[in-house]
């Protein structure tokens, strides 16, 4: 019984870390539907920060143009993640009123989250579109 779970435990860690993963990346993935949501439902600019390993999600509201938290603080430490922007990314992506990314670019934003020493890369176009795995269409 106790070769077997030695042989067992390994892939169980290896399953949980990559539930971690998943998980993680897809509330980045939630977070960006989240911001160019936000931006189209209210008809005014929707920013997604990354600030260290928190995400956070601020569109304006009202008249008086009120800044208000859509979604967050997202903690990624609480699934043992790290959010790291790639080249040309910021910790910052606005969504004007159409859901399209402000400044216009051509570029593609790349995100890498690592959990425990595998890493996912989540990719943006410039259209503020979530490109899937590979960061193509």
């Amino acid at each position: 019984m106790g070769a077997i779970m030695l042989r067992v435990a390994p892939t169980i860690s290896e399953l949980k870390r990559r539930s971690a993963l998943r998980s993680a990346r897809m509330e980045l993935v939630a977070a960006f539907a989240a911001a160019q949501e936000a931006a189209m439902q209210k008809g005014k600019t929707a920013t997604l920060t990354i600030s260290g390993n928190v995400i956070t999600v601020r569109a304006l509201s009202g008249l008086t143009g009120n800044t208000v938290t859509v979604l967050g603080p997202i903690r990624m430490a609480d699934f043992g993640a790290t959010i790291s922007a790639l080249t040309p990314a910021t910790g910052t992506m606005s969504f004007d009123a159409r859901g399209l990314v402000t400044p216009a670019t051509t570029a593609t934003s790349s995100y890498v989250v690592t959990v425990s020493g595998g890493a996912d890369t989540v990719c943006v176009s410039g259209g503020g579109l979530v490109l899937p795995k590979g960061c193509v269409l």
